[in-house]
């Protein structure tokens, strides 16, 4: 039988818009977090969750029903913390899910920073679901990743889960200044366009950690200014730094991914200390993890998730790279990319059964 000219790629797009029906539940809640669970069969079969106003958190609970598992999310850098009404879509669908979902209040990622306070805060969380007689689960978006990861070596989380998360501190910063990163094993360098964006982030996590409060202010003006317009310029806000400061302007100016290391060196004792403490290759991962990454992530490369993947005793990670799915954002991704989608959540979905992804 001849295929009429058109045909195929009419039944590629059909099967993209039932990829959803092929994941079963994993589908359904899917579509939700992508749409919002209001316009979707989740939200069509669940009663709406409830969202309780803690001191410290947000905890969402299902309509109906004792929660099956919690889920303690860090979100990525935003200062909306809590508030972000990105969070709310995946808070919600996951609590129609027969997740607690407690997203607490990190003070790091509000500011746009790095900050070992968010672990405490992080770890305060799961210990309240614990003593709320839930299995617990850490999951981080994006720079929330690495406070996640070492909040959840040990008890009581027995599963950790990232999203666009890193393994390697130093990497990202290679990647955010030249767009080179490497796979567990590579000698050469793999080159994506650089994006100022991921340098302007980086800055800003470099800024809190520099022991000079007039460097901690110019810094973060110059990655405010560059977050806001790539082009911006900086050149003032460094005349009124010190060497220090200016040596940390220059890092996420360098485009050569051999000096990065050098210019990371030479930054002062007490913001290497302060970026090594939430470093998750300093230290030793065990926890069980989760790790989904986009592969056209220009923010954080996908061979970090190979990174964490390595990191880990064998059997210990069970990474989901997702072609066509950019930093933290699952529309408009591919059918390939939708059906990788569904096998994490499937996973997420199978731990909150009481099934062992590892």
């Amino acid at each position: 039988m001849r295929l009429r000219p058109g045909l195929p790629i009419l039944l590629l797009l059909l099967l993209a818009g039932c990829a959803r029906l092929v994941g079963g539940e994993a589908g359904v809640v899917l579509e939700a977090i992508e749409h919002g669970p209001a316009r979707t069969e989740l939200g069509r079969i669940t009663p709406p969750p409830t969202r309780e106003r803690l001191p410290e958190a947000d905890l969402w609970l299902p309509g109906a029903g004792a929660p099956r598992a919690a889920l303690v999310l860090a979100p990525g850098f935003s200062e909306l913390g809590r508030d972000d009404p990105r969070l709310f879509p995946l808070a919600e669908s996951l609590a129609r899910a027969g997740f607690a979902v407690r997203v607490p209040d990190l003070p790091g990622a509000r500011r746009l920073t790095l900050d070992v306070a968010d672990i405490a805060a992080l770890r305060r969380a799961a210990a309240a679901e614990a003593a709320a007689g839930r299995r617990v689960a850490l999951a981080g978006i994006s720079f929330g990743a690495a406070p996640a990861l070492l909040a959840g070596q040990g008890p009581p989380a027995e599963l950790v889960m990232t999203l666009g998360g890193f393994h390697d501190l130093r990497a990202v910063a290679v990647f955010a200044a030249t767009g080179a990163h490497r796979a567990p094993g590579d000698r050469d360098w793999r080159r994506d366009a650089q994006n100022p964006f991921a340098a302007a982030a980086f800055l800003l996590a470099v800024a809190d950690a520099m022991p000079d409060a007039a460097d901690r202010w110019l810094l973060r003006e110059a990655g405010g200014r560059r977050l806001a317009d790539a082009a911006a310029a900086v050149d003032d806000l460094a005349r009124d730094m010190t060497a220090d400061g200016r040596g940390a302007l220059a890092l996420a100016a360098e485009r050569d991914p051999a000096a990065i290391p050098a210019r990371l060196d030479a930054l002062p004792a007490a913001a290497r200390r302060a970026l090594d403490a939430l470093d998750p290759a300093r230290a030793t991962l065990a926890t069980c993890t989760l790790a989904i990454h986009g592969m056209a992530d220009r923010i954080i490369p996908w061979t970090q998730a190979e990174a964490l993947r390595a990191a880990l005793p064998p059997g210990r990670a069970v990474v989901v790279l997702v072609p066509g799915f950019g930093h933290v954002e699952p529309a408009a991704v591919p059918l390939d990319g939708q059906l990788a989608l569904i096998r994490a959540v499937r996973v997420l979905l199978g731990w909150r059964d009481g099934m062992n992804p590892c």
